[in-house]
C-alpha cells in the first residue's frame, strides 16, 4: 500500500476546519447489530488489589477485597475489527477476570448501530470509531480514551478505467473537479466513510451537494461496487486491501484528507461513568495492556485476529491480516506519554467538520470537548496529557 503525504507534509498537526462560522481544532489545552456475542466469565479473588483513580485499595478487616468495582457485568459494544481485538484478546486471556471484572462483548457492523445501542441503554461502554462523535455531541456521554490508529486502509476507491482515475493526482488525491462533480459514492452514513467522501469532493472545490452518497454497510457496498454500482466506494479493511489487490485505484484516504491518522476511541454514558468508575479504570488498564501485547507479537495478533474475525463472519486472508497489521496500530502507554500526543484529536476534528456539514448542530459542538475525561489515562501514566481544543 502506498504511504501517504500527511506523514511528512503535515506531521500529525490537526487540520483547521473553520467553515461557515464554525470552528476548527487546535492543539492547546490541558487537562446493525452484528452476530456473535462473546462469552463472559467471572472470577473474583479475595484479597485482590485494583487501581482506582490512581490509587490502590486493599482488603478490609473482614477479609473481603475492596476493589472499587461495582460487582456488575460491564457490557461493551465494538466491531470485529482491529479496534475490538484487544478486548477479545484480553477476555480470552482471562485478564479481566483476573482483576475481578466481568466483561461481555457485543459486536456490531459499524459505529452507527453502536450509537443506537448506547442510546437504548443496552451497552455500558463503546469501543468504536468516528461515529462516536455524534453521541458525544449530545452531552450525555464521556470520552475516556483513544484506541486504534489507522495510518492507512480507510480510503476511497475508484475504477482504474474511469475518467476519475485518468484525470491526474495531486498531493495523494486522484481526480479533478470536472470528473468528480456528480459522482456517486457507496458507503455507510455517519461513519468515517462519509467523512472520506465529503472531504474528497471538497478537495476539488466542490460541496456535498455535488455528489451522491449511496448509503450501504461496508460489506454490501463492497459487493455492489465490484459488480458495477457506483463511481467510488469509501471503505475500510479488509475491503480496502481487497480492492487495492484487485487493481482498483486508491483515490484518497482519510489520513491524507484529515492531515493526521484516524484514531478510534472509547466512550461511556455519563450514568455509567458515575456508577462504574472503578470498572472503567480496570477496563482501560487491561485494554492498553492488550494493545501493547498485540503490537509486540504480530504473529499472535494475526492468529487472534483471524480466529475472531472468522467467528464473527468477516472473511480475512493472510494477506489482508498482514496489511491490517501494517496499516493499523494501537494507542499504547508509551504513546500516551509522548510529547506530541493529543487526547481526543480525531473526535474534536470530526466534530468540527460535521458541524460545518450541519450534521451536528453548532450549539452542540462544545459538548464534544466537554466530554473529554483524561483522568483514566492519566491514572495509568501518572502524569497529565494534552487535550484537543475546538475553536468556536
Amino acid at each position: 500500500m502506498k504511504r501517504r503525504t500527511w506523514k511528512t507534509a503535515l506531521s500529525m498537526v490537526l487540520t483547521a476546519a473553520i467553515l461557515a462560522g464554525c470552528g476548527g481544532v487546535n492543539n492547546g489545552g490541558t487537562p446493525g447489530t452484528g452476530a456473535g456475542e462473546a462469552k463472559t466469565e467471572e472470577q473474583k479473588t479475595e484479597g485482590q488489589k485494583s487501581k482506582v483513580q490512581g490509587g490502590e485499595t486493599a482488603a478490609g478487616n473482614d477479609g473481603a477485597a475492596d476493589t472499587g468495582l461495582s460487582g456488575q457485568k460491564l457490557v461493551v459494544g465494538t466491531m470485529a475489527k482491529a479496534m475490538g481485538l484487544p478486548l477479545k484478546y484480553a477476555l480470552d486471556k482471562g485478564y479481566f477476570a483476573d482483576k475481578g471484572l466481568e466483561v461481555e462483548i457485543v459486536t456490531f457492523a459499524t459505529g452507527a448501530p453502536i450509537n443506537e445501542a448506547m442510546n437504548a441503554g443496552e451497552l455500558d461502554v463503546a469501543v468504536s470509531g468516528m461515529a462516536s462523535v455524534y453521541n458525544l455531541a449530545t452531552g450525555n456521554y464521556t470520552y475516556i480514551g483513544d484506541t486504534m490508529i489507522s495510518e492507512e486502509g480507510q480510503s476511497l476507491y475508484i475504477r482504474p478505467d474511469s475518467a476519475l482515475a485518468s484525470s491526474g493526482e495531486k498531493d495523494g488525491i486522484v481526480g479533478s473537479k470536472e470528473t468528480v462533480k456528480g459522482i456517486s459514492i457507496l458507503g455507510p452514513l455517519s461513519t468515517s466513510a462519509q467523512y472520506n467522501a465529503i472531504k474528497y469532493v471538497e478537495s476539488f472545490g466542490l460541496t456535498s451537494e455535488d455528489f451522491t452518497m449511496v448509503s450501504m454497510e461496508y460489506a454490501q457496498a463492497y459487493q455492489a461496487f465490484i459488480t458495477g454500482e457506483g463511481d467510488g466506494i469509501a471503505t475500510i479493511p479488509p475491503y480496502s486491501f481487497q480492492l487495492e489487490a484487485a487493481g482498483y485505484v486508491d483515490a484518497a484516504d482519510v489520513a491524507t484528507l484529515m492531515g493526521q491518522p484516524l484514531t478510534d476511541g472509547i466512550y461511556v454514558s455519563n450514568k455509567v461513568l458515575e456508577e462504574k468508575r472503578g470498572d472503567l479504570q480496570v477496563l482501560m488498564e487491561v485494554y492498553y495492556q492488550a494493545c501493547q501485547e498485540l503490537l509486540d507479537d504480530p504473529g499472535m495478533r494475526a492468529e487472534a485476529g483471524m480466529k475472531w474475525y472468522g467467528e464473527e463472519g468477516v472473511t480475512y486472508s493472510d494477506e489482508d491480516m498482514e496489511n491490517e497489521i501494517k496499516a493499523q496500530t494501537y494507542t499504547t502507554v508509551d504513546k500516551l506519554k509522548s510529547q506530541d500526543y493529543i487526547f481526543g484529536a480525531t473526535m474534536a476534528n470530526m466534530g468540527a467538520f460535521f458541524t460545518t456539514q450541519e450534521l451536528i448542530e453548532a450549539s452542540n459542538l462544545p459538548n464534544i470537548e466537554k466530554s473529554f475525561d483524561t483522568s483514566f489515562v492519566e491514572n495509568i501514566i501518572g502524569t497529565t496529557v494534552t487535550t484537543a481544543k475546538i475553536d468556536l
